[in-house]
């Protein structure tokens, strides 16, 4: 089929042919704003970077206080491949096209340090098996099952189906793809049903919606996890979300941007209460690992 065609984009990286180039103007392209972070570790775009900048003396006469530097995973040449691939398609025109679900930006796909901060994970957790809510381009899963025994394996959702494809074409010539089985669909299905058999999982991932966190959690919570079970979830605001319409007192004239912070904020009240698991926020991620 002509969807399966591929086309060169510059040295080794292909995209699947009808996957337009980012960079193309295309008339009916909407702008959206590039100063804000919208992708999976936004702290550098704050000035509150004391996660990837180190601390300097305040005097000549003091010492410098070492900083918590986050860990970076050593690409593989095809985790470097979709990165690449990731910045050159012009995801704006595959939405205005309505190949994808959502406007997908390519901030959103994991960067190096987050790949390095989840292959930590796997490494200290000990995980043979994992589940991913919310896989988006599919990179942090790659770099997940590299860092994985050969016996692990990894479950990851997604509701978009155009995501879910553009990362099997990758996986699919990775010796680690093997590890990983993708989902189409509702998360929340799925941990309704098919979890029961999957599971139960040592290591989970949720990069969703912000408004279902909570619930996801407590599903997870319902027999899906391990004893020793690690939940990492991602508490980064939206970036770049379309506005509300502004309902409340009936002002149907305003609108307001839905940044998913009031429900992360919701959820992370409730997850101090849990008694069950201890809590570690950092580097755009929430991490609930089991008191030892």
């Amino acid at each position: 089929p002509a969807e399966s065609k591929m086309q060169n984009v510059g040295g080794n990286i292909i995209l699947p042919q009808g996957y337009p180039r980012a960079g193309v103007i295309h008339k009916q392209q909407v702008s959206t704003g590039k100063n804000l972070a919208s992708g999976a570790y936004p702290t550098a775009t704050f000035a509150q970077n004391f996660l990837t900048s180190p601390l300097t003396a305040a005097s000549p006469t003091r010492r410098s206080v070492p900083a918590w530097s986050p860990p970076e995973a050593p690409s593989s040449d095809l985790i470097g491949q979709m990165r690449e691939t990731v910045n050159n398609t012009d995801w704006r025109q595959l939405y205005l096209d309505k190949k994808t679900k959502f406007l997908v930006q390519s901030g959103w796909s994991a960067d190096a340090q987050r790949c390095g901060l989840l292959q930590t994970m796997c490494a200290v957790s000990g995980a043979r098996k994992v589940l991913e809510i919310g896989q988006c381009c599919g990179v942090a899963t790659l770099a997940m099952a590299e860092a994985l025994p050969p016996d692990a394996r990894i479950i990851t959702l997604e509701i978009d189906p155009f995501l879910a494809d553009f990362a099997k074409q990758f996986w699919a010539r990775s010796p680690d793809g093997q590890k990983i089985t993708s989902f189409v669909g509702s998360a929340k299905e799925y941990l309704r049903s098919d979890a029961y058999k999957d599971g139960p999982f040592d290591l989970v991932i949720v990069d969703a919606d912000k408004d279902g966190m909570w619930d996801y959690y407590c599903a997870l919570k319902g027999g899906l996890l391990t004893e020793n079970a690690t939940v990492v979830l991602d508490t980064t605001p939206y970036k770049g979300q379309p506005p509300d319409r502004y309902v409340k007192f009936g002002m149907d004239e305003r609108w307001e941007s839905n940044s998913g912070q009031a429900a992360i904020q919701e959820a992370m009240n409730k997850f101090k209460q849990d008694d069950s698991k201890r809590m570690a926020t950092f580097a755009g991620v929430t991490v609930m690992y089991p008191k030892f």
